[in-house]
């Protein structure tokens, strides 16, 4: 067997965990790092996390956070996510840090990511601890829609915290470990 092989991992699906049990992974924030190593982690099926609501023809809706994607102290979230209903959405990681950014435009997510990108790798997100994403959406018909509601799926990891002499080894890069951007801007160095 393959010394790449990873037990844990199911090799089916749409989403694979970034990491797995014993593994370090080091969560970008805004002004800081965090540096844990996973204790356990579970999957999270399908679930409408949010309903940002009516949105009247031509017209956006106000920023809305999505609570329902906020972790527990010590604890971050892979997820995938989608619109259900015929709306282009923003998102935004913290509130005020707009995701999927070119020069001139931040690019939306509509309806149909799911026939473009049937994994949905391109929405992939990290959510640490209670610092929730945040959407914004768009109707662009000449028509009003009764509900913008989005869906996610993916893992839960619950976390311990790495010794100083080993955060210092994964810096000199002696000792694995994963990066993974949970909030802020990702074309910063922290």
């Amino acid at each position: 067997m393959s010394k790449d092989f990873y037990p844990y991992k199911s090799g089916i699906g749409l989403i694979e965990p970034v990491a797995i049990i014993n593994q370090n992974v080091c969560l970008l924030l805004s002004a800081k790092k965090e540096y844990r190593k996973v204790a356990w982690f579970e999957s999270i099926p399908p679930f409408q996390f949010l309903d940002i609501g009516v949105i009247a023809a031509q017209t956006q809706a106000l920023r809305t956070s999505a609570v329902n994607l906020q972790m527990s102290n010590t604890e971050f979230g892979q997820f995938r996510w989608y619109p259900l209903d015929h709306a282009q959405v923003r998102l935004y990681l913290p509130q005020a840090s707009g995701k999927h950014l070119l020069r001139n435009l931040q690019v939306p997510v509509d309806d149909n990511v799911v026939d473009r990108d049937p994994c949905l790798h391109l929405t992939e997100l990290y959510v640490w601890e209670n610092q929730n994403p945040w959407f914004e959406a768009m109707n662009g018909s000449d028509y009003p829609i009764n509900a913008c509601r989005l869906v996610a799926f993916g893992y839960r990891f619950i976390t311990d915290a790495l010794t100083q002499d080993i955060v210092r080894r994964i810096e000199q890069g002696t000792e694995p470990c994963t990066y993974l951007t949970a909030s802020g801007s990702s074309s910063r160095p922290i």
